[in-house]
């Protein structure tokens, strides 16, 4: 009886132990999953499974366990000149770039210019500022209502890139004008809004799961 006890009080520690361990550490399986598609394709989306992936592989392929931890290490790698970052990142030089000084989206892959084009960002005046940081795209939906307090607008083309506001990259046809200094008075409520065309164009070629870096 007595060993049954204590193989019980064991066996509650371990698990106690292992939840501080996972919650100390950080590990986001909601994030995980958005940025490794190929371990959802593999295993699922169970949190389980995927914080075990990341301690048996995932650390040592150098992959990512929070949004935190991906932006910290960009930070460490490159000081936000985004021409020089192809090399640096460890993204294999397939990434999105939304420069917000000059007003340019532009898709790498392998470190070659695929796509570029203008935008506009967040509205500066109101507040409505682009987050910067380094991202992932989380959602790739070929059509949907874009709602708000004040507005509810149909896009063809729609990239969510934030975990939490629904901060995404999208085409913007009530637009006529691209670039320049837009954003400054008339930007976006915080989204990455792309003429037609290259808001179908860039679609079509990320997929959930890559990075984006803004600047």
């Amino acid at each position: 009886m007595k060993k049954l006890v204590a193989y019980f009080l064991f066996t509650l520690f371990s698990i106690g132990f292992l939840s501080v361990e996972v919650k100390a550490d950080g590990f986001d399986a909601g994030y995980y999953a958005a940025k490794y598609p190929d371990v959802v394709a593999e295993l699922g989306t169970d949190p389980g499974a995927l914080y075990q992936h990341y301690l048996t592989y995932g650390k040592n392929e150098g992959r990512f366990q929070n949004q935190q931890e991906e932006t910290e290490s960009y930070q460490m790698s490159v000081a936000f000149e985004a021409p020089m970052i192809i090399q640096e990142l460890p993204y294999g030089g397939t990434y999105i770039d939304i420069d917000i000084a000059n007003q340019t989206l532009t898709y790498y892959v392998d470190g070659e210019v695929a796509l570029s084009s203008p935008c506009v960002t967040g509205n500066v005046s109101t507040g409505n500022d682009t987050p910067t940081g380094v991202y992932s795209v989380m959602t790739h939906t070929p059509g949907k209502y874009l709602t708000g307090p004040t507005w509810n607008v149909w896009v063809d083309r729609w990239m969510r890139f934030t975990p939490g506001a629904a901060i995404g990259i999208h085409d913007a046809s009530w637009r006529s004008n691209f670039g320049g200094d837009i954003y400054q008075t008339n930007g976006s409520h915080g989204c990455v809004n792309l003429p037609h065309d290259a808001a179908c164009q860039l679609f079509d070629m990320a997929c959930i799961g890559t990075t984006v870096v803004v600047h």
